[in-house]
């Protein structure tokens, strides 16, 4: 009985954590170049979430109750979506593998993202959409440009900048030797955990345009409608099993007179 109880818990938290994951990807449907994330569980494997601090308590639990499957980890679409043409000036879409580098302002923090929708700060520097990040060339620089004149960017066909007649840099795209080894962070940004830093060759930047999110909102509704059902049964499960466990220890194991 107590069994059955934990085994209807840890089924609830695991559809919780599911539920989260759907309603964070449902938030960023119109997010550009944000990937879709899915929640995966794998029965009784522990060693998966040695590197995923976040879900050890979760797992913790499953290995010492049992009844319930480990969730395995968080992973995210590697496919890119498809592109929208903004006829933005300071909008950058990546076609092809690969990543724009971005450095955290004060530090020497590199991090790597798919979202080019690019903004000028007061210097003039290309930055993330929140202004945290600076976007950086190819020499690993800043990218900056005349914040009078943004309109005037152009993007050759060999992927250079330009301001009027003036070379601004080429951006600095970067891939990773596997796929699976790139972790999402938080702020649409990515880091290696591991994998190696490899050039991109093959990638292409386009002007005006940036890539879309890959979240279907029908599906995170199909998805968030059968998550809410599986809550709802397991959580039925624990009124149940507590009421049964409440009568053995109330009624049946009540001394006779």
């Amino acid at each position: 009985m107590i069994f059955g109880l934990y085994a209807a818990g840890l089924g609830a938290i695991g559809q919780s954590v599911r539920l989260d994951l759907i309603a964070n990807n449902l938030a960023n449907v119109n997010t550009p170049a944000f990937r879709r994330d899915q929640l995966t569980f794998r029965e009784r494997l522990t060693e998966a979430l040695e590197d995923r601090p976040d879900l050890k308590y979760y797992n913790s639990l499953v290995h010492r109750y049992g009844g319930a499957p480990f969730i395995d980890g968080i992973s995210y679409d590697k496919e890119a979506a498809s592109y929208d043409v903004t006829g933005r000036a300071l909008d950058f879409a990546i076609r092809g593998d690969g990543y724009f580098t971005v450095r955290e302002r004060n530090t020497d923090r590199l991090f790597y993202t798919r979202a080019g929708n690019f903004v000028l700060d007061s210097q003039g520097n290309l930055a993330t959409a929140d202004g945290k990040y600076l976007v950086l060339s190819e020499e690993g620089e800043a990218m900056r440009v005349d914040a009078a004149n943004a309109n005037d960017l152009k993007l050759d066909a060999a992927g250079a900048l330009h301001q009027g007649d003036v070379l601004m840099g080429r951006f600095r795209i970067v891939d990773f030797s596997d796929a699976e080894g790139v972790r999402k962070i938080g702020e649409n940004l990515y880091q290696p955990f591991a994998a190696e830093r490899v050039e991109a060759p093959e990638a292409r930047v386009v002007q005006a345009a940036l890539e879309a999110s890959t979240v279907n909102p029908v599906v995170e509704m199909v998805d968030m409608i059968r998550t809410m059902r599986a809550l709802e049964s397991n959580l039925q499960m624990v009124r149940i099993q507590d009421g049964t466990l409440d009568r053995v220890v109330n009624e049946f194991g009540r001394p006779a007179r």
